[in-house]
């Protein structure tokens, strides 16, 4: 009698979550060299090369080098514009093929002062003796390369330092150091992107590396991406974010708008002999329009993580760019704090992997051009964060001990223990942010940024503007300030923001961009 497998038969999730990831990589290479459904003789392939390997302008590369991965009709703000005029790989092959390799990348300088007031109304409010003084400087650089010896073969990566150019690493061993310990200065250099894009017959278009994955639509938050290492930063949402190591698939269906998307996914270690075909991760998608709408469904799968679904949608209604996600888990990565302890560690956690949990998103881009006026909002619930009545409760119990915290770790330790706990525990966050170019004055322009914790009414706005002098030298000033209130239904001294922030605080800078550009 033939052996039956099935995935209860496995002895464990990792082995279990192994045999799905082979089925699904059987799955998709049957589906792309071999299926009449995707590769139908009488269709004539039409690509994109933007689509396929990457937009040929150096500012893309800089930005994004997975920008390009976008579906065809599908604007950078989530809403829907026309295609642009297809071409046919044959009459395209001379533009994408390079006889050398290019080298570019950006340069990014500047300094100033910063100046913070802990409490300034019930506090220190002298002006002229903030609580806290810095010099921030950055000096950062960026470079990639890109050589494109074939028309269906590109070789891209990109590299990150900035200042300070060392880093220790250890401690370590060494005979010959006192006490046989020390450490090494290492140059503080990232190796960002390094990846490749091939393709096979102009059906499926492949890309292996480590490279940004585009899984989610939203702008300051994207709870469905589950696969990039680093979350957006709220601050400053048009960064590019780090990537894992991943195979991608692209595969477009002739005739249609309809892209499926699948990514095996590498995990991030320190030691890469430890891995196992099972370690992988899978994950898969699919983008279609219905209408004017784009729709994006999707999963991901990796035997130690919460498996998730997800969905998208962008359009546009007017003026608006509307965008919206959803993720969908069973069980989650998240420590969640259920008691407080007198005797370290203090906060005692627990994880939930038996039961659902959705996190949510929508927002929106208007933009009026003769105004000069650009203006983005974003909701987020947190499926993740506390009840607001278990919320209160942790944090009240958590001050009754933080004096004893304190007298073991430090008033530092007890400070970090405490943002632990309170950061990102809330169920409902908003962020809106409005800017505004040639505000009198061709080159002055100005923004305000808030962002808010709706379940405890705490958040900071920082409004600034900023003066360019000349191309290669511009100032800027802001201010940020901490804020939460008692009333309503309010956390007061125990909302989010002014935890993490030490208090109600206000913070003035200054700051000086001094050269910098593309190259």
């Amino acid at each position: 009698m033939a052996a039956k497998i099935s995935l209860m038969s496995l002895p464990n999730a990792k082995q279990r979550t192994g045999f799905l990831i082979a089925v699904l990589s059987v799955f998709f290479l049957l589906l792309g060299p071999g299926t009449a459904f995707l590769h139908a003789q009488d269709i004539e392939i039409i690509t994109d090369e933007d689509a396929l390997f990457g937009d040929d302008a150096v500012e893309s590369s800089i930005e994004s080098a997975d920008a390009v991965t976008a579906v065809p009709g599908a604007s950078a703000t989530g809403g829907v514009v026309a295609m642009p005029e297809s071409r046919t790989v044959s009459a395209t092959a001379s533009f994408l093929k390079t006889n050398a390799a290019r080298v570019g990348g950006s340069f990014s300088a500047s300094s100033g002062g910063s100046w913070s007031w802990t409490d300034p109304w019930n506090g220190n409010n002298n002006p002229i003796t903030p609580d806290e003084m810095n010099l921030p400087t950055t000096l950062s650089a960026l470079v990639f390369f890109e050589g494109r010896p074939a028309e269906n073969f590109r070789v891209y990566g990109s590299f990150k330092t900035q200042w300070p150019f060392v880093a220790s690493s250890g401690p370590f061993t060494a005979p010959s150091l006192p006490a046989g310990q020390g450490s090494v200065a290492v140059p503080n250099i990232q190796v960002f992107e390094l990846f490749n894009d091939f393709s096979w017959n102009d059906k499926v278009f492949f890309r292996f590396g480590k490279h940004t994955v585009k899984w989610g639509v939203g702008y300051f938050w994207s709870p469905a991406d589950v696969l990039n290492l680093s979350a957006i930063d709220v601050e400053d949402p048009d960064v590019q974010r780090e990537g894992p190591i991943s195979l991608r698939a692209h595969i477009p269906v002739p005739g249609t708008q309809t892209n499926i998307w699948a990514y095996a996914l590498i995990p991030e270690t320190d030691d890469p002999s430890s891995l196992e075909p099972a370690d992988l991760g899978a994950a898969a998608k699919v983008e279609f329009l219905v209408g004017n709408w784009e729709v994006g469904t999707g999963a991901f799968v990796r035997y130690d993580q919460s498996a998730s679904a997800m969905l998208s949608l962008t359009g546009a209604v007017g003026r608006f760019s509307l965008f919206g996600e959803g993720s969908l888990s069973w069980g989650s990565q998240k420590s969640f704090v259920k008691d407080i302890s007198m005797l370290a560690p203090f906060l005692v956690t627990e994880k939930y992997d038996d039961r659902p949990f959705f996190s949510g998103t929508a927002g929106f881009n208007w933009t009026k051009s003769d105004w000069d006026l650009t203006v983005v909002g974003q909701y987020l619930f947190n499926g993740q964060g506390y009840a607001d009545d278990d919320r209160n409760t942790l944090i009240d119990d958590f001050r009754a001990v933080e004096p004893v915290v304190s007298t073991i770790l430090g008033g530092d330790g007890a400070a970090a223990l405490g943002a632990g706990l309170i950061y990102n525990s809330g169920l409902h966050y908003a962020a809106l942010s409005v800017s505004k170019s040639e505000m009198g004055l061709k080159d002055l322009s100005g923004s305000v940024f808030v962002l808010a914790n709706l379940s405890d009414l705490s958040g900071f706005a920082k409004p600034s503007i900023s003066y360019r002098f000349f191309d290669r030298m511009s100032a800027s000033a802001s201010a940020t300030f901490h804020f939460s209130t008692s009333a309503l239904w309010g956390a007061g001294d125990n909302g989010e923001y002014v935890v993490l922030a030490g208090g109600p605080s206000v913070t003035l800078s200054l700051s000086s961009a001094l050269g910098g550009g593309r190259f």
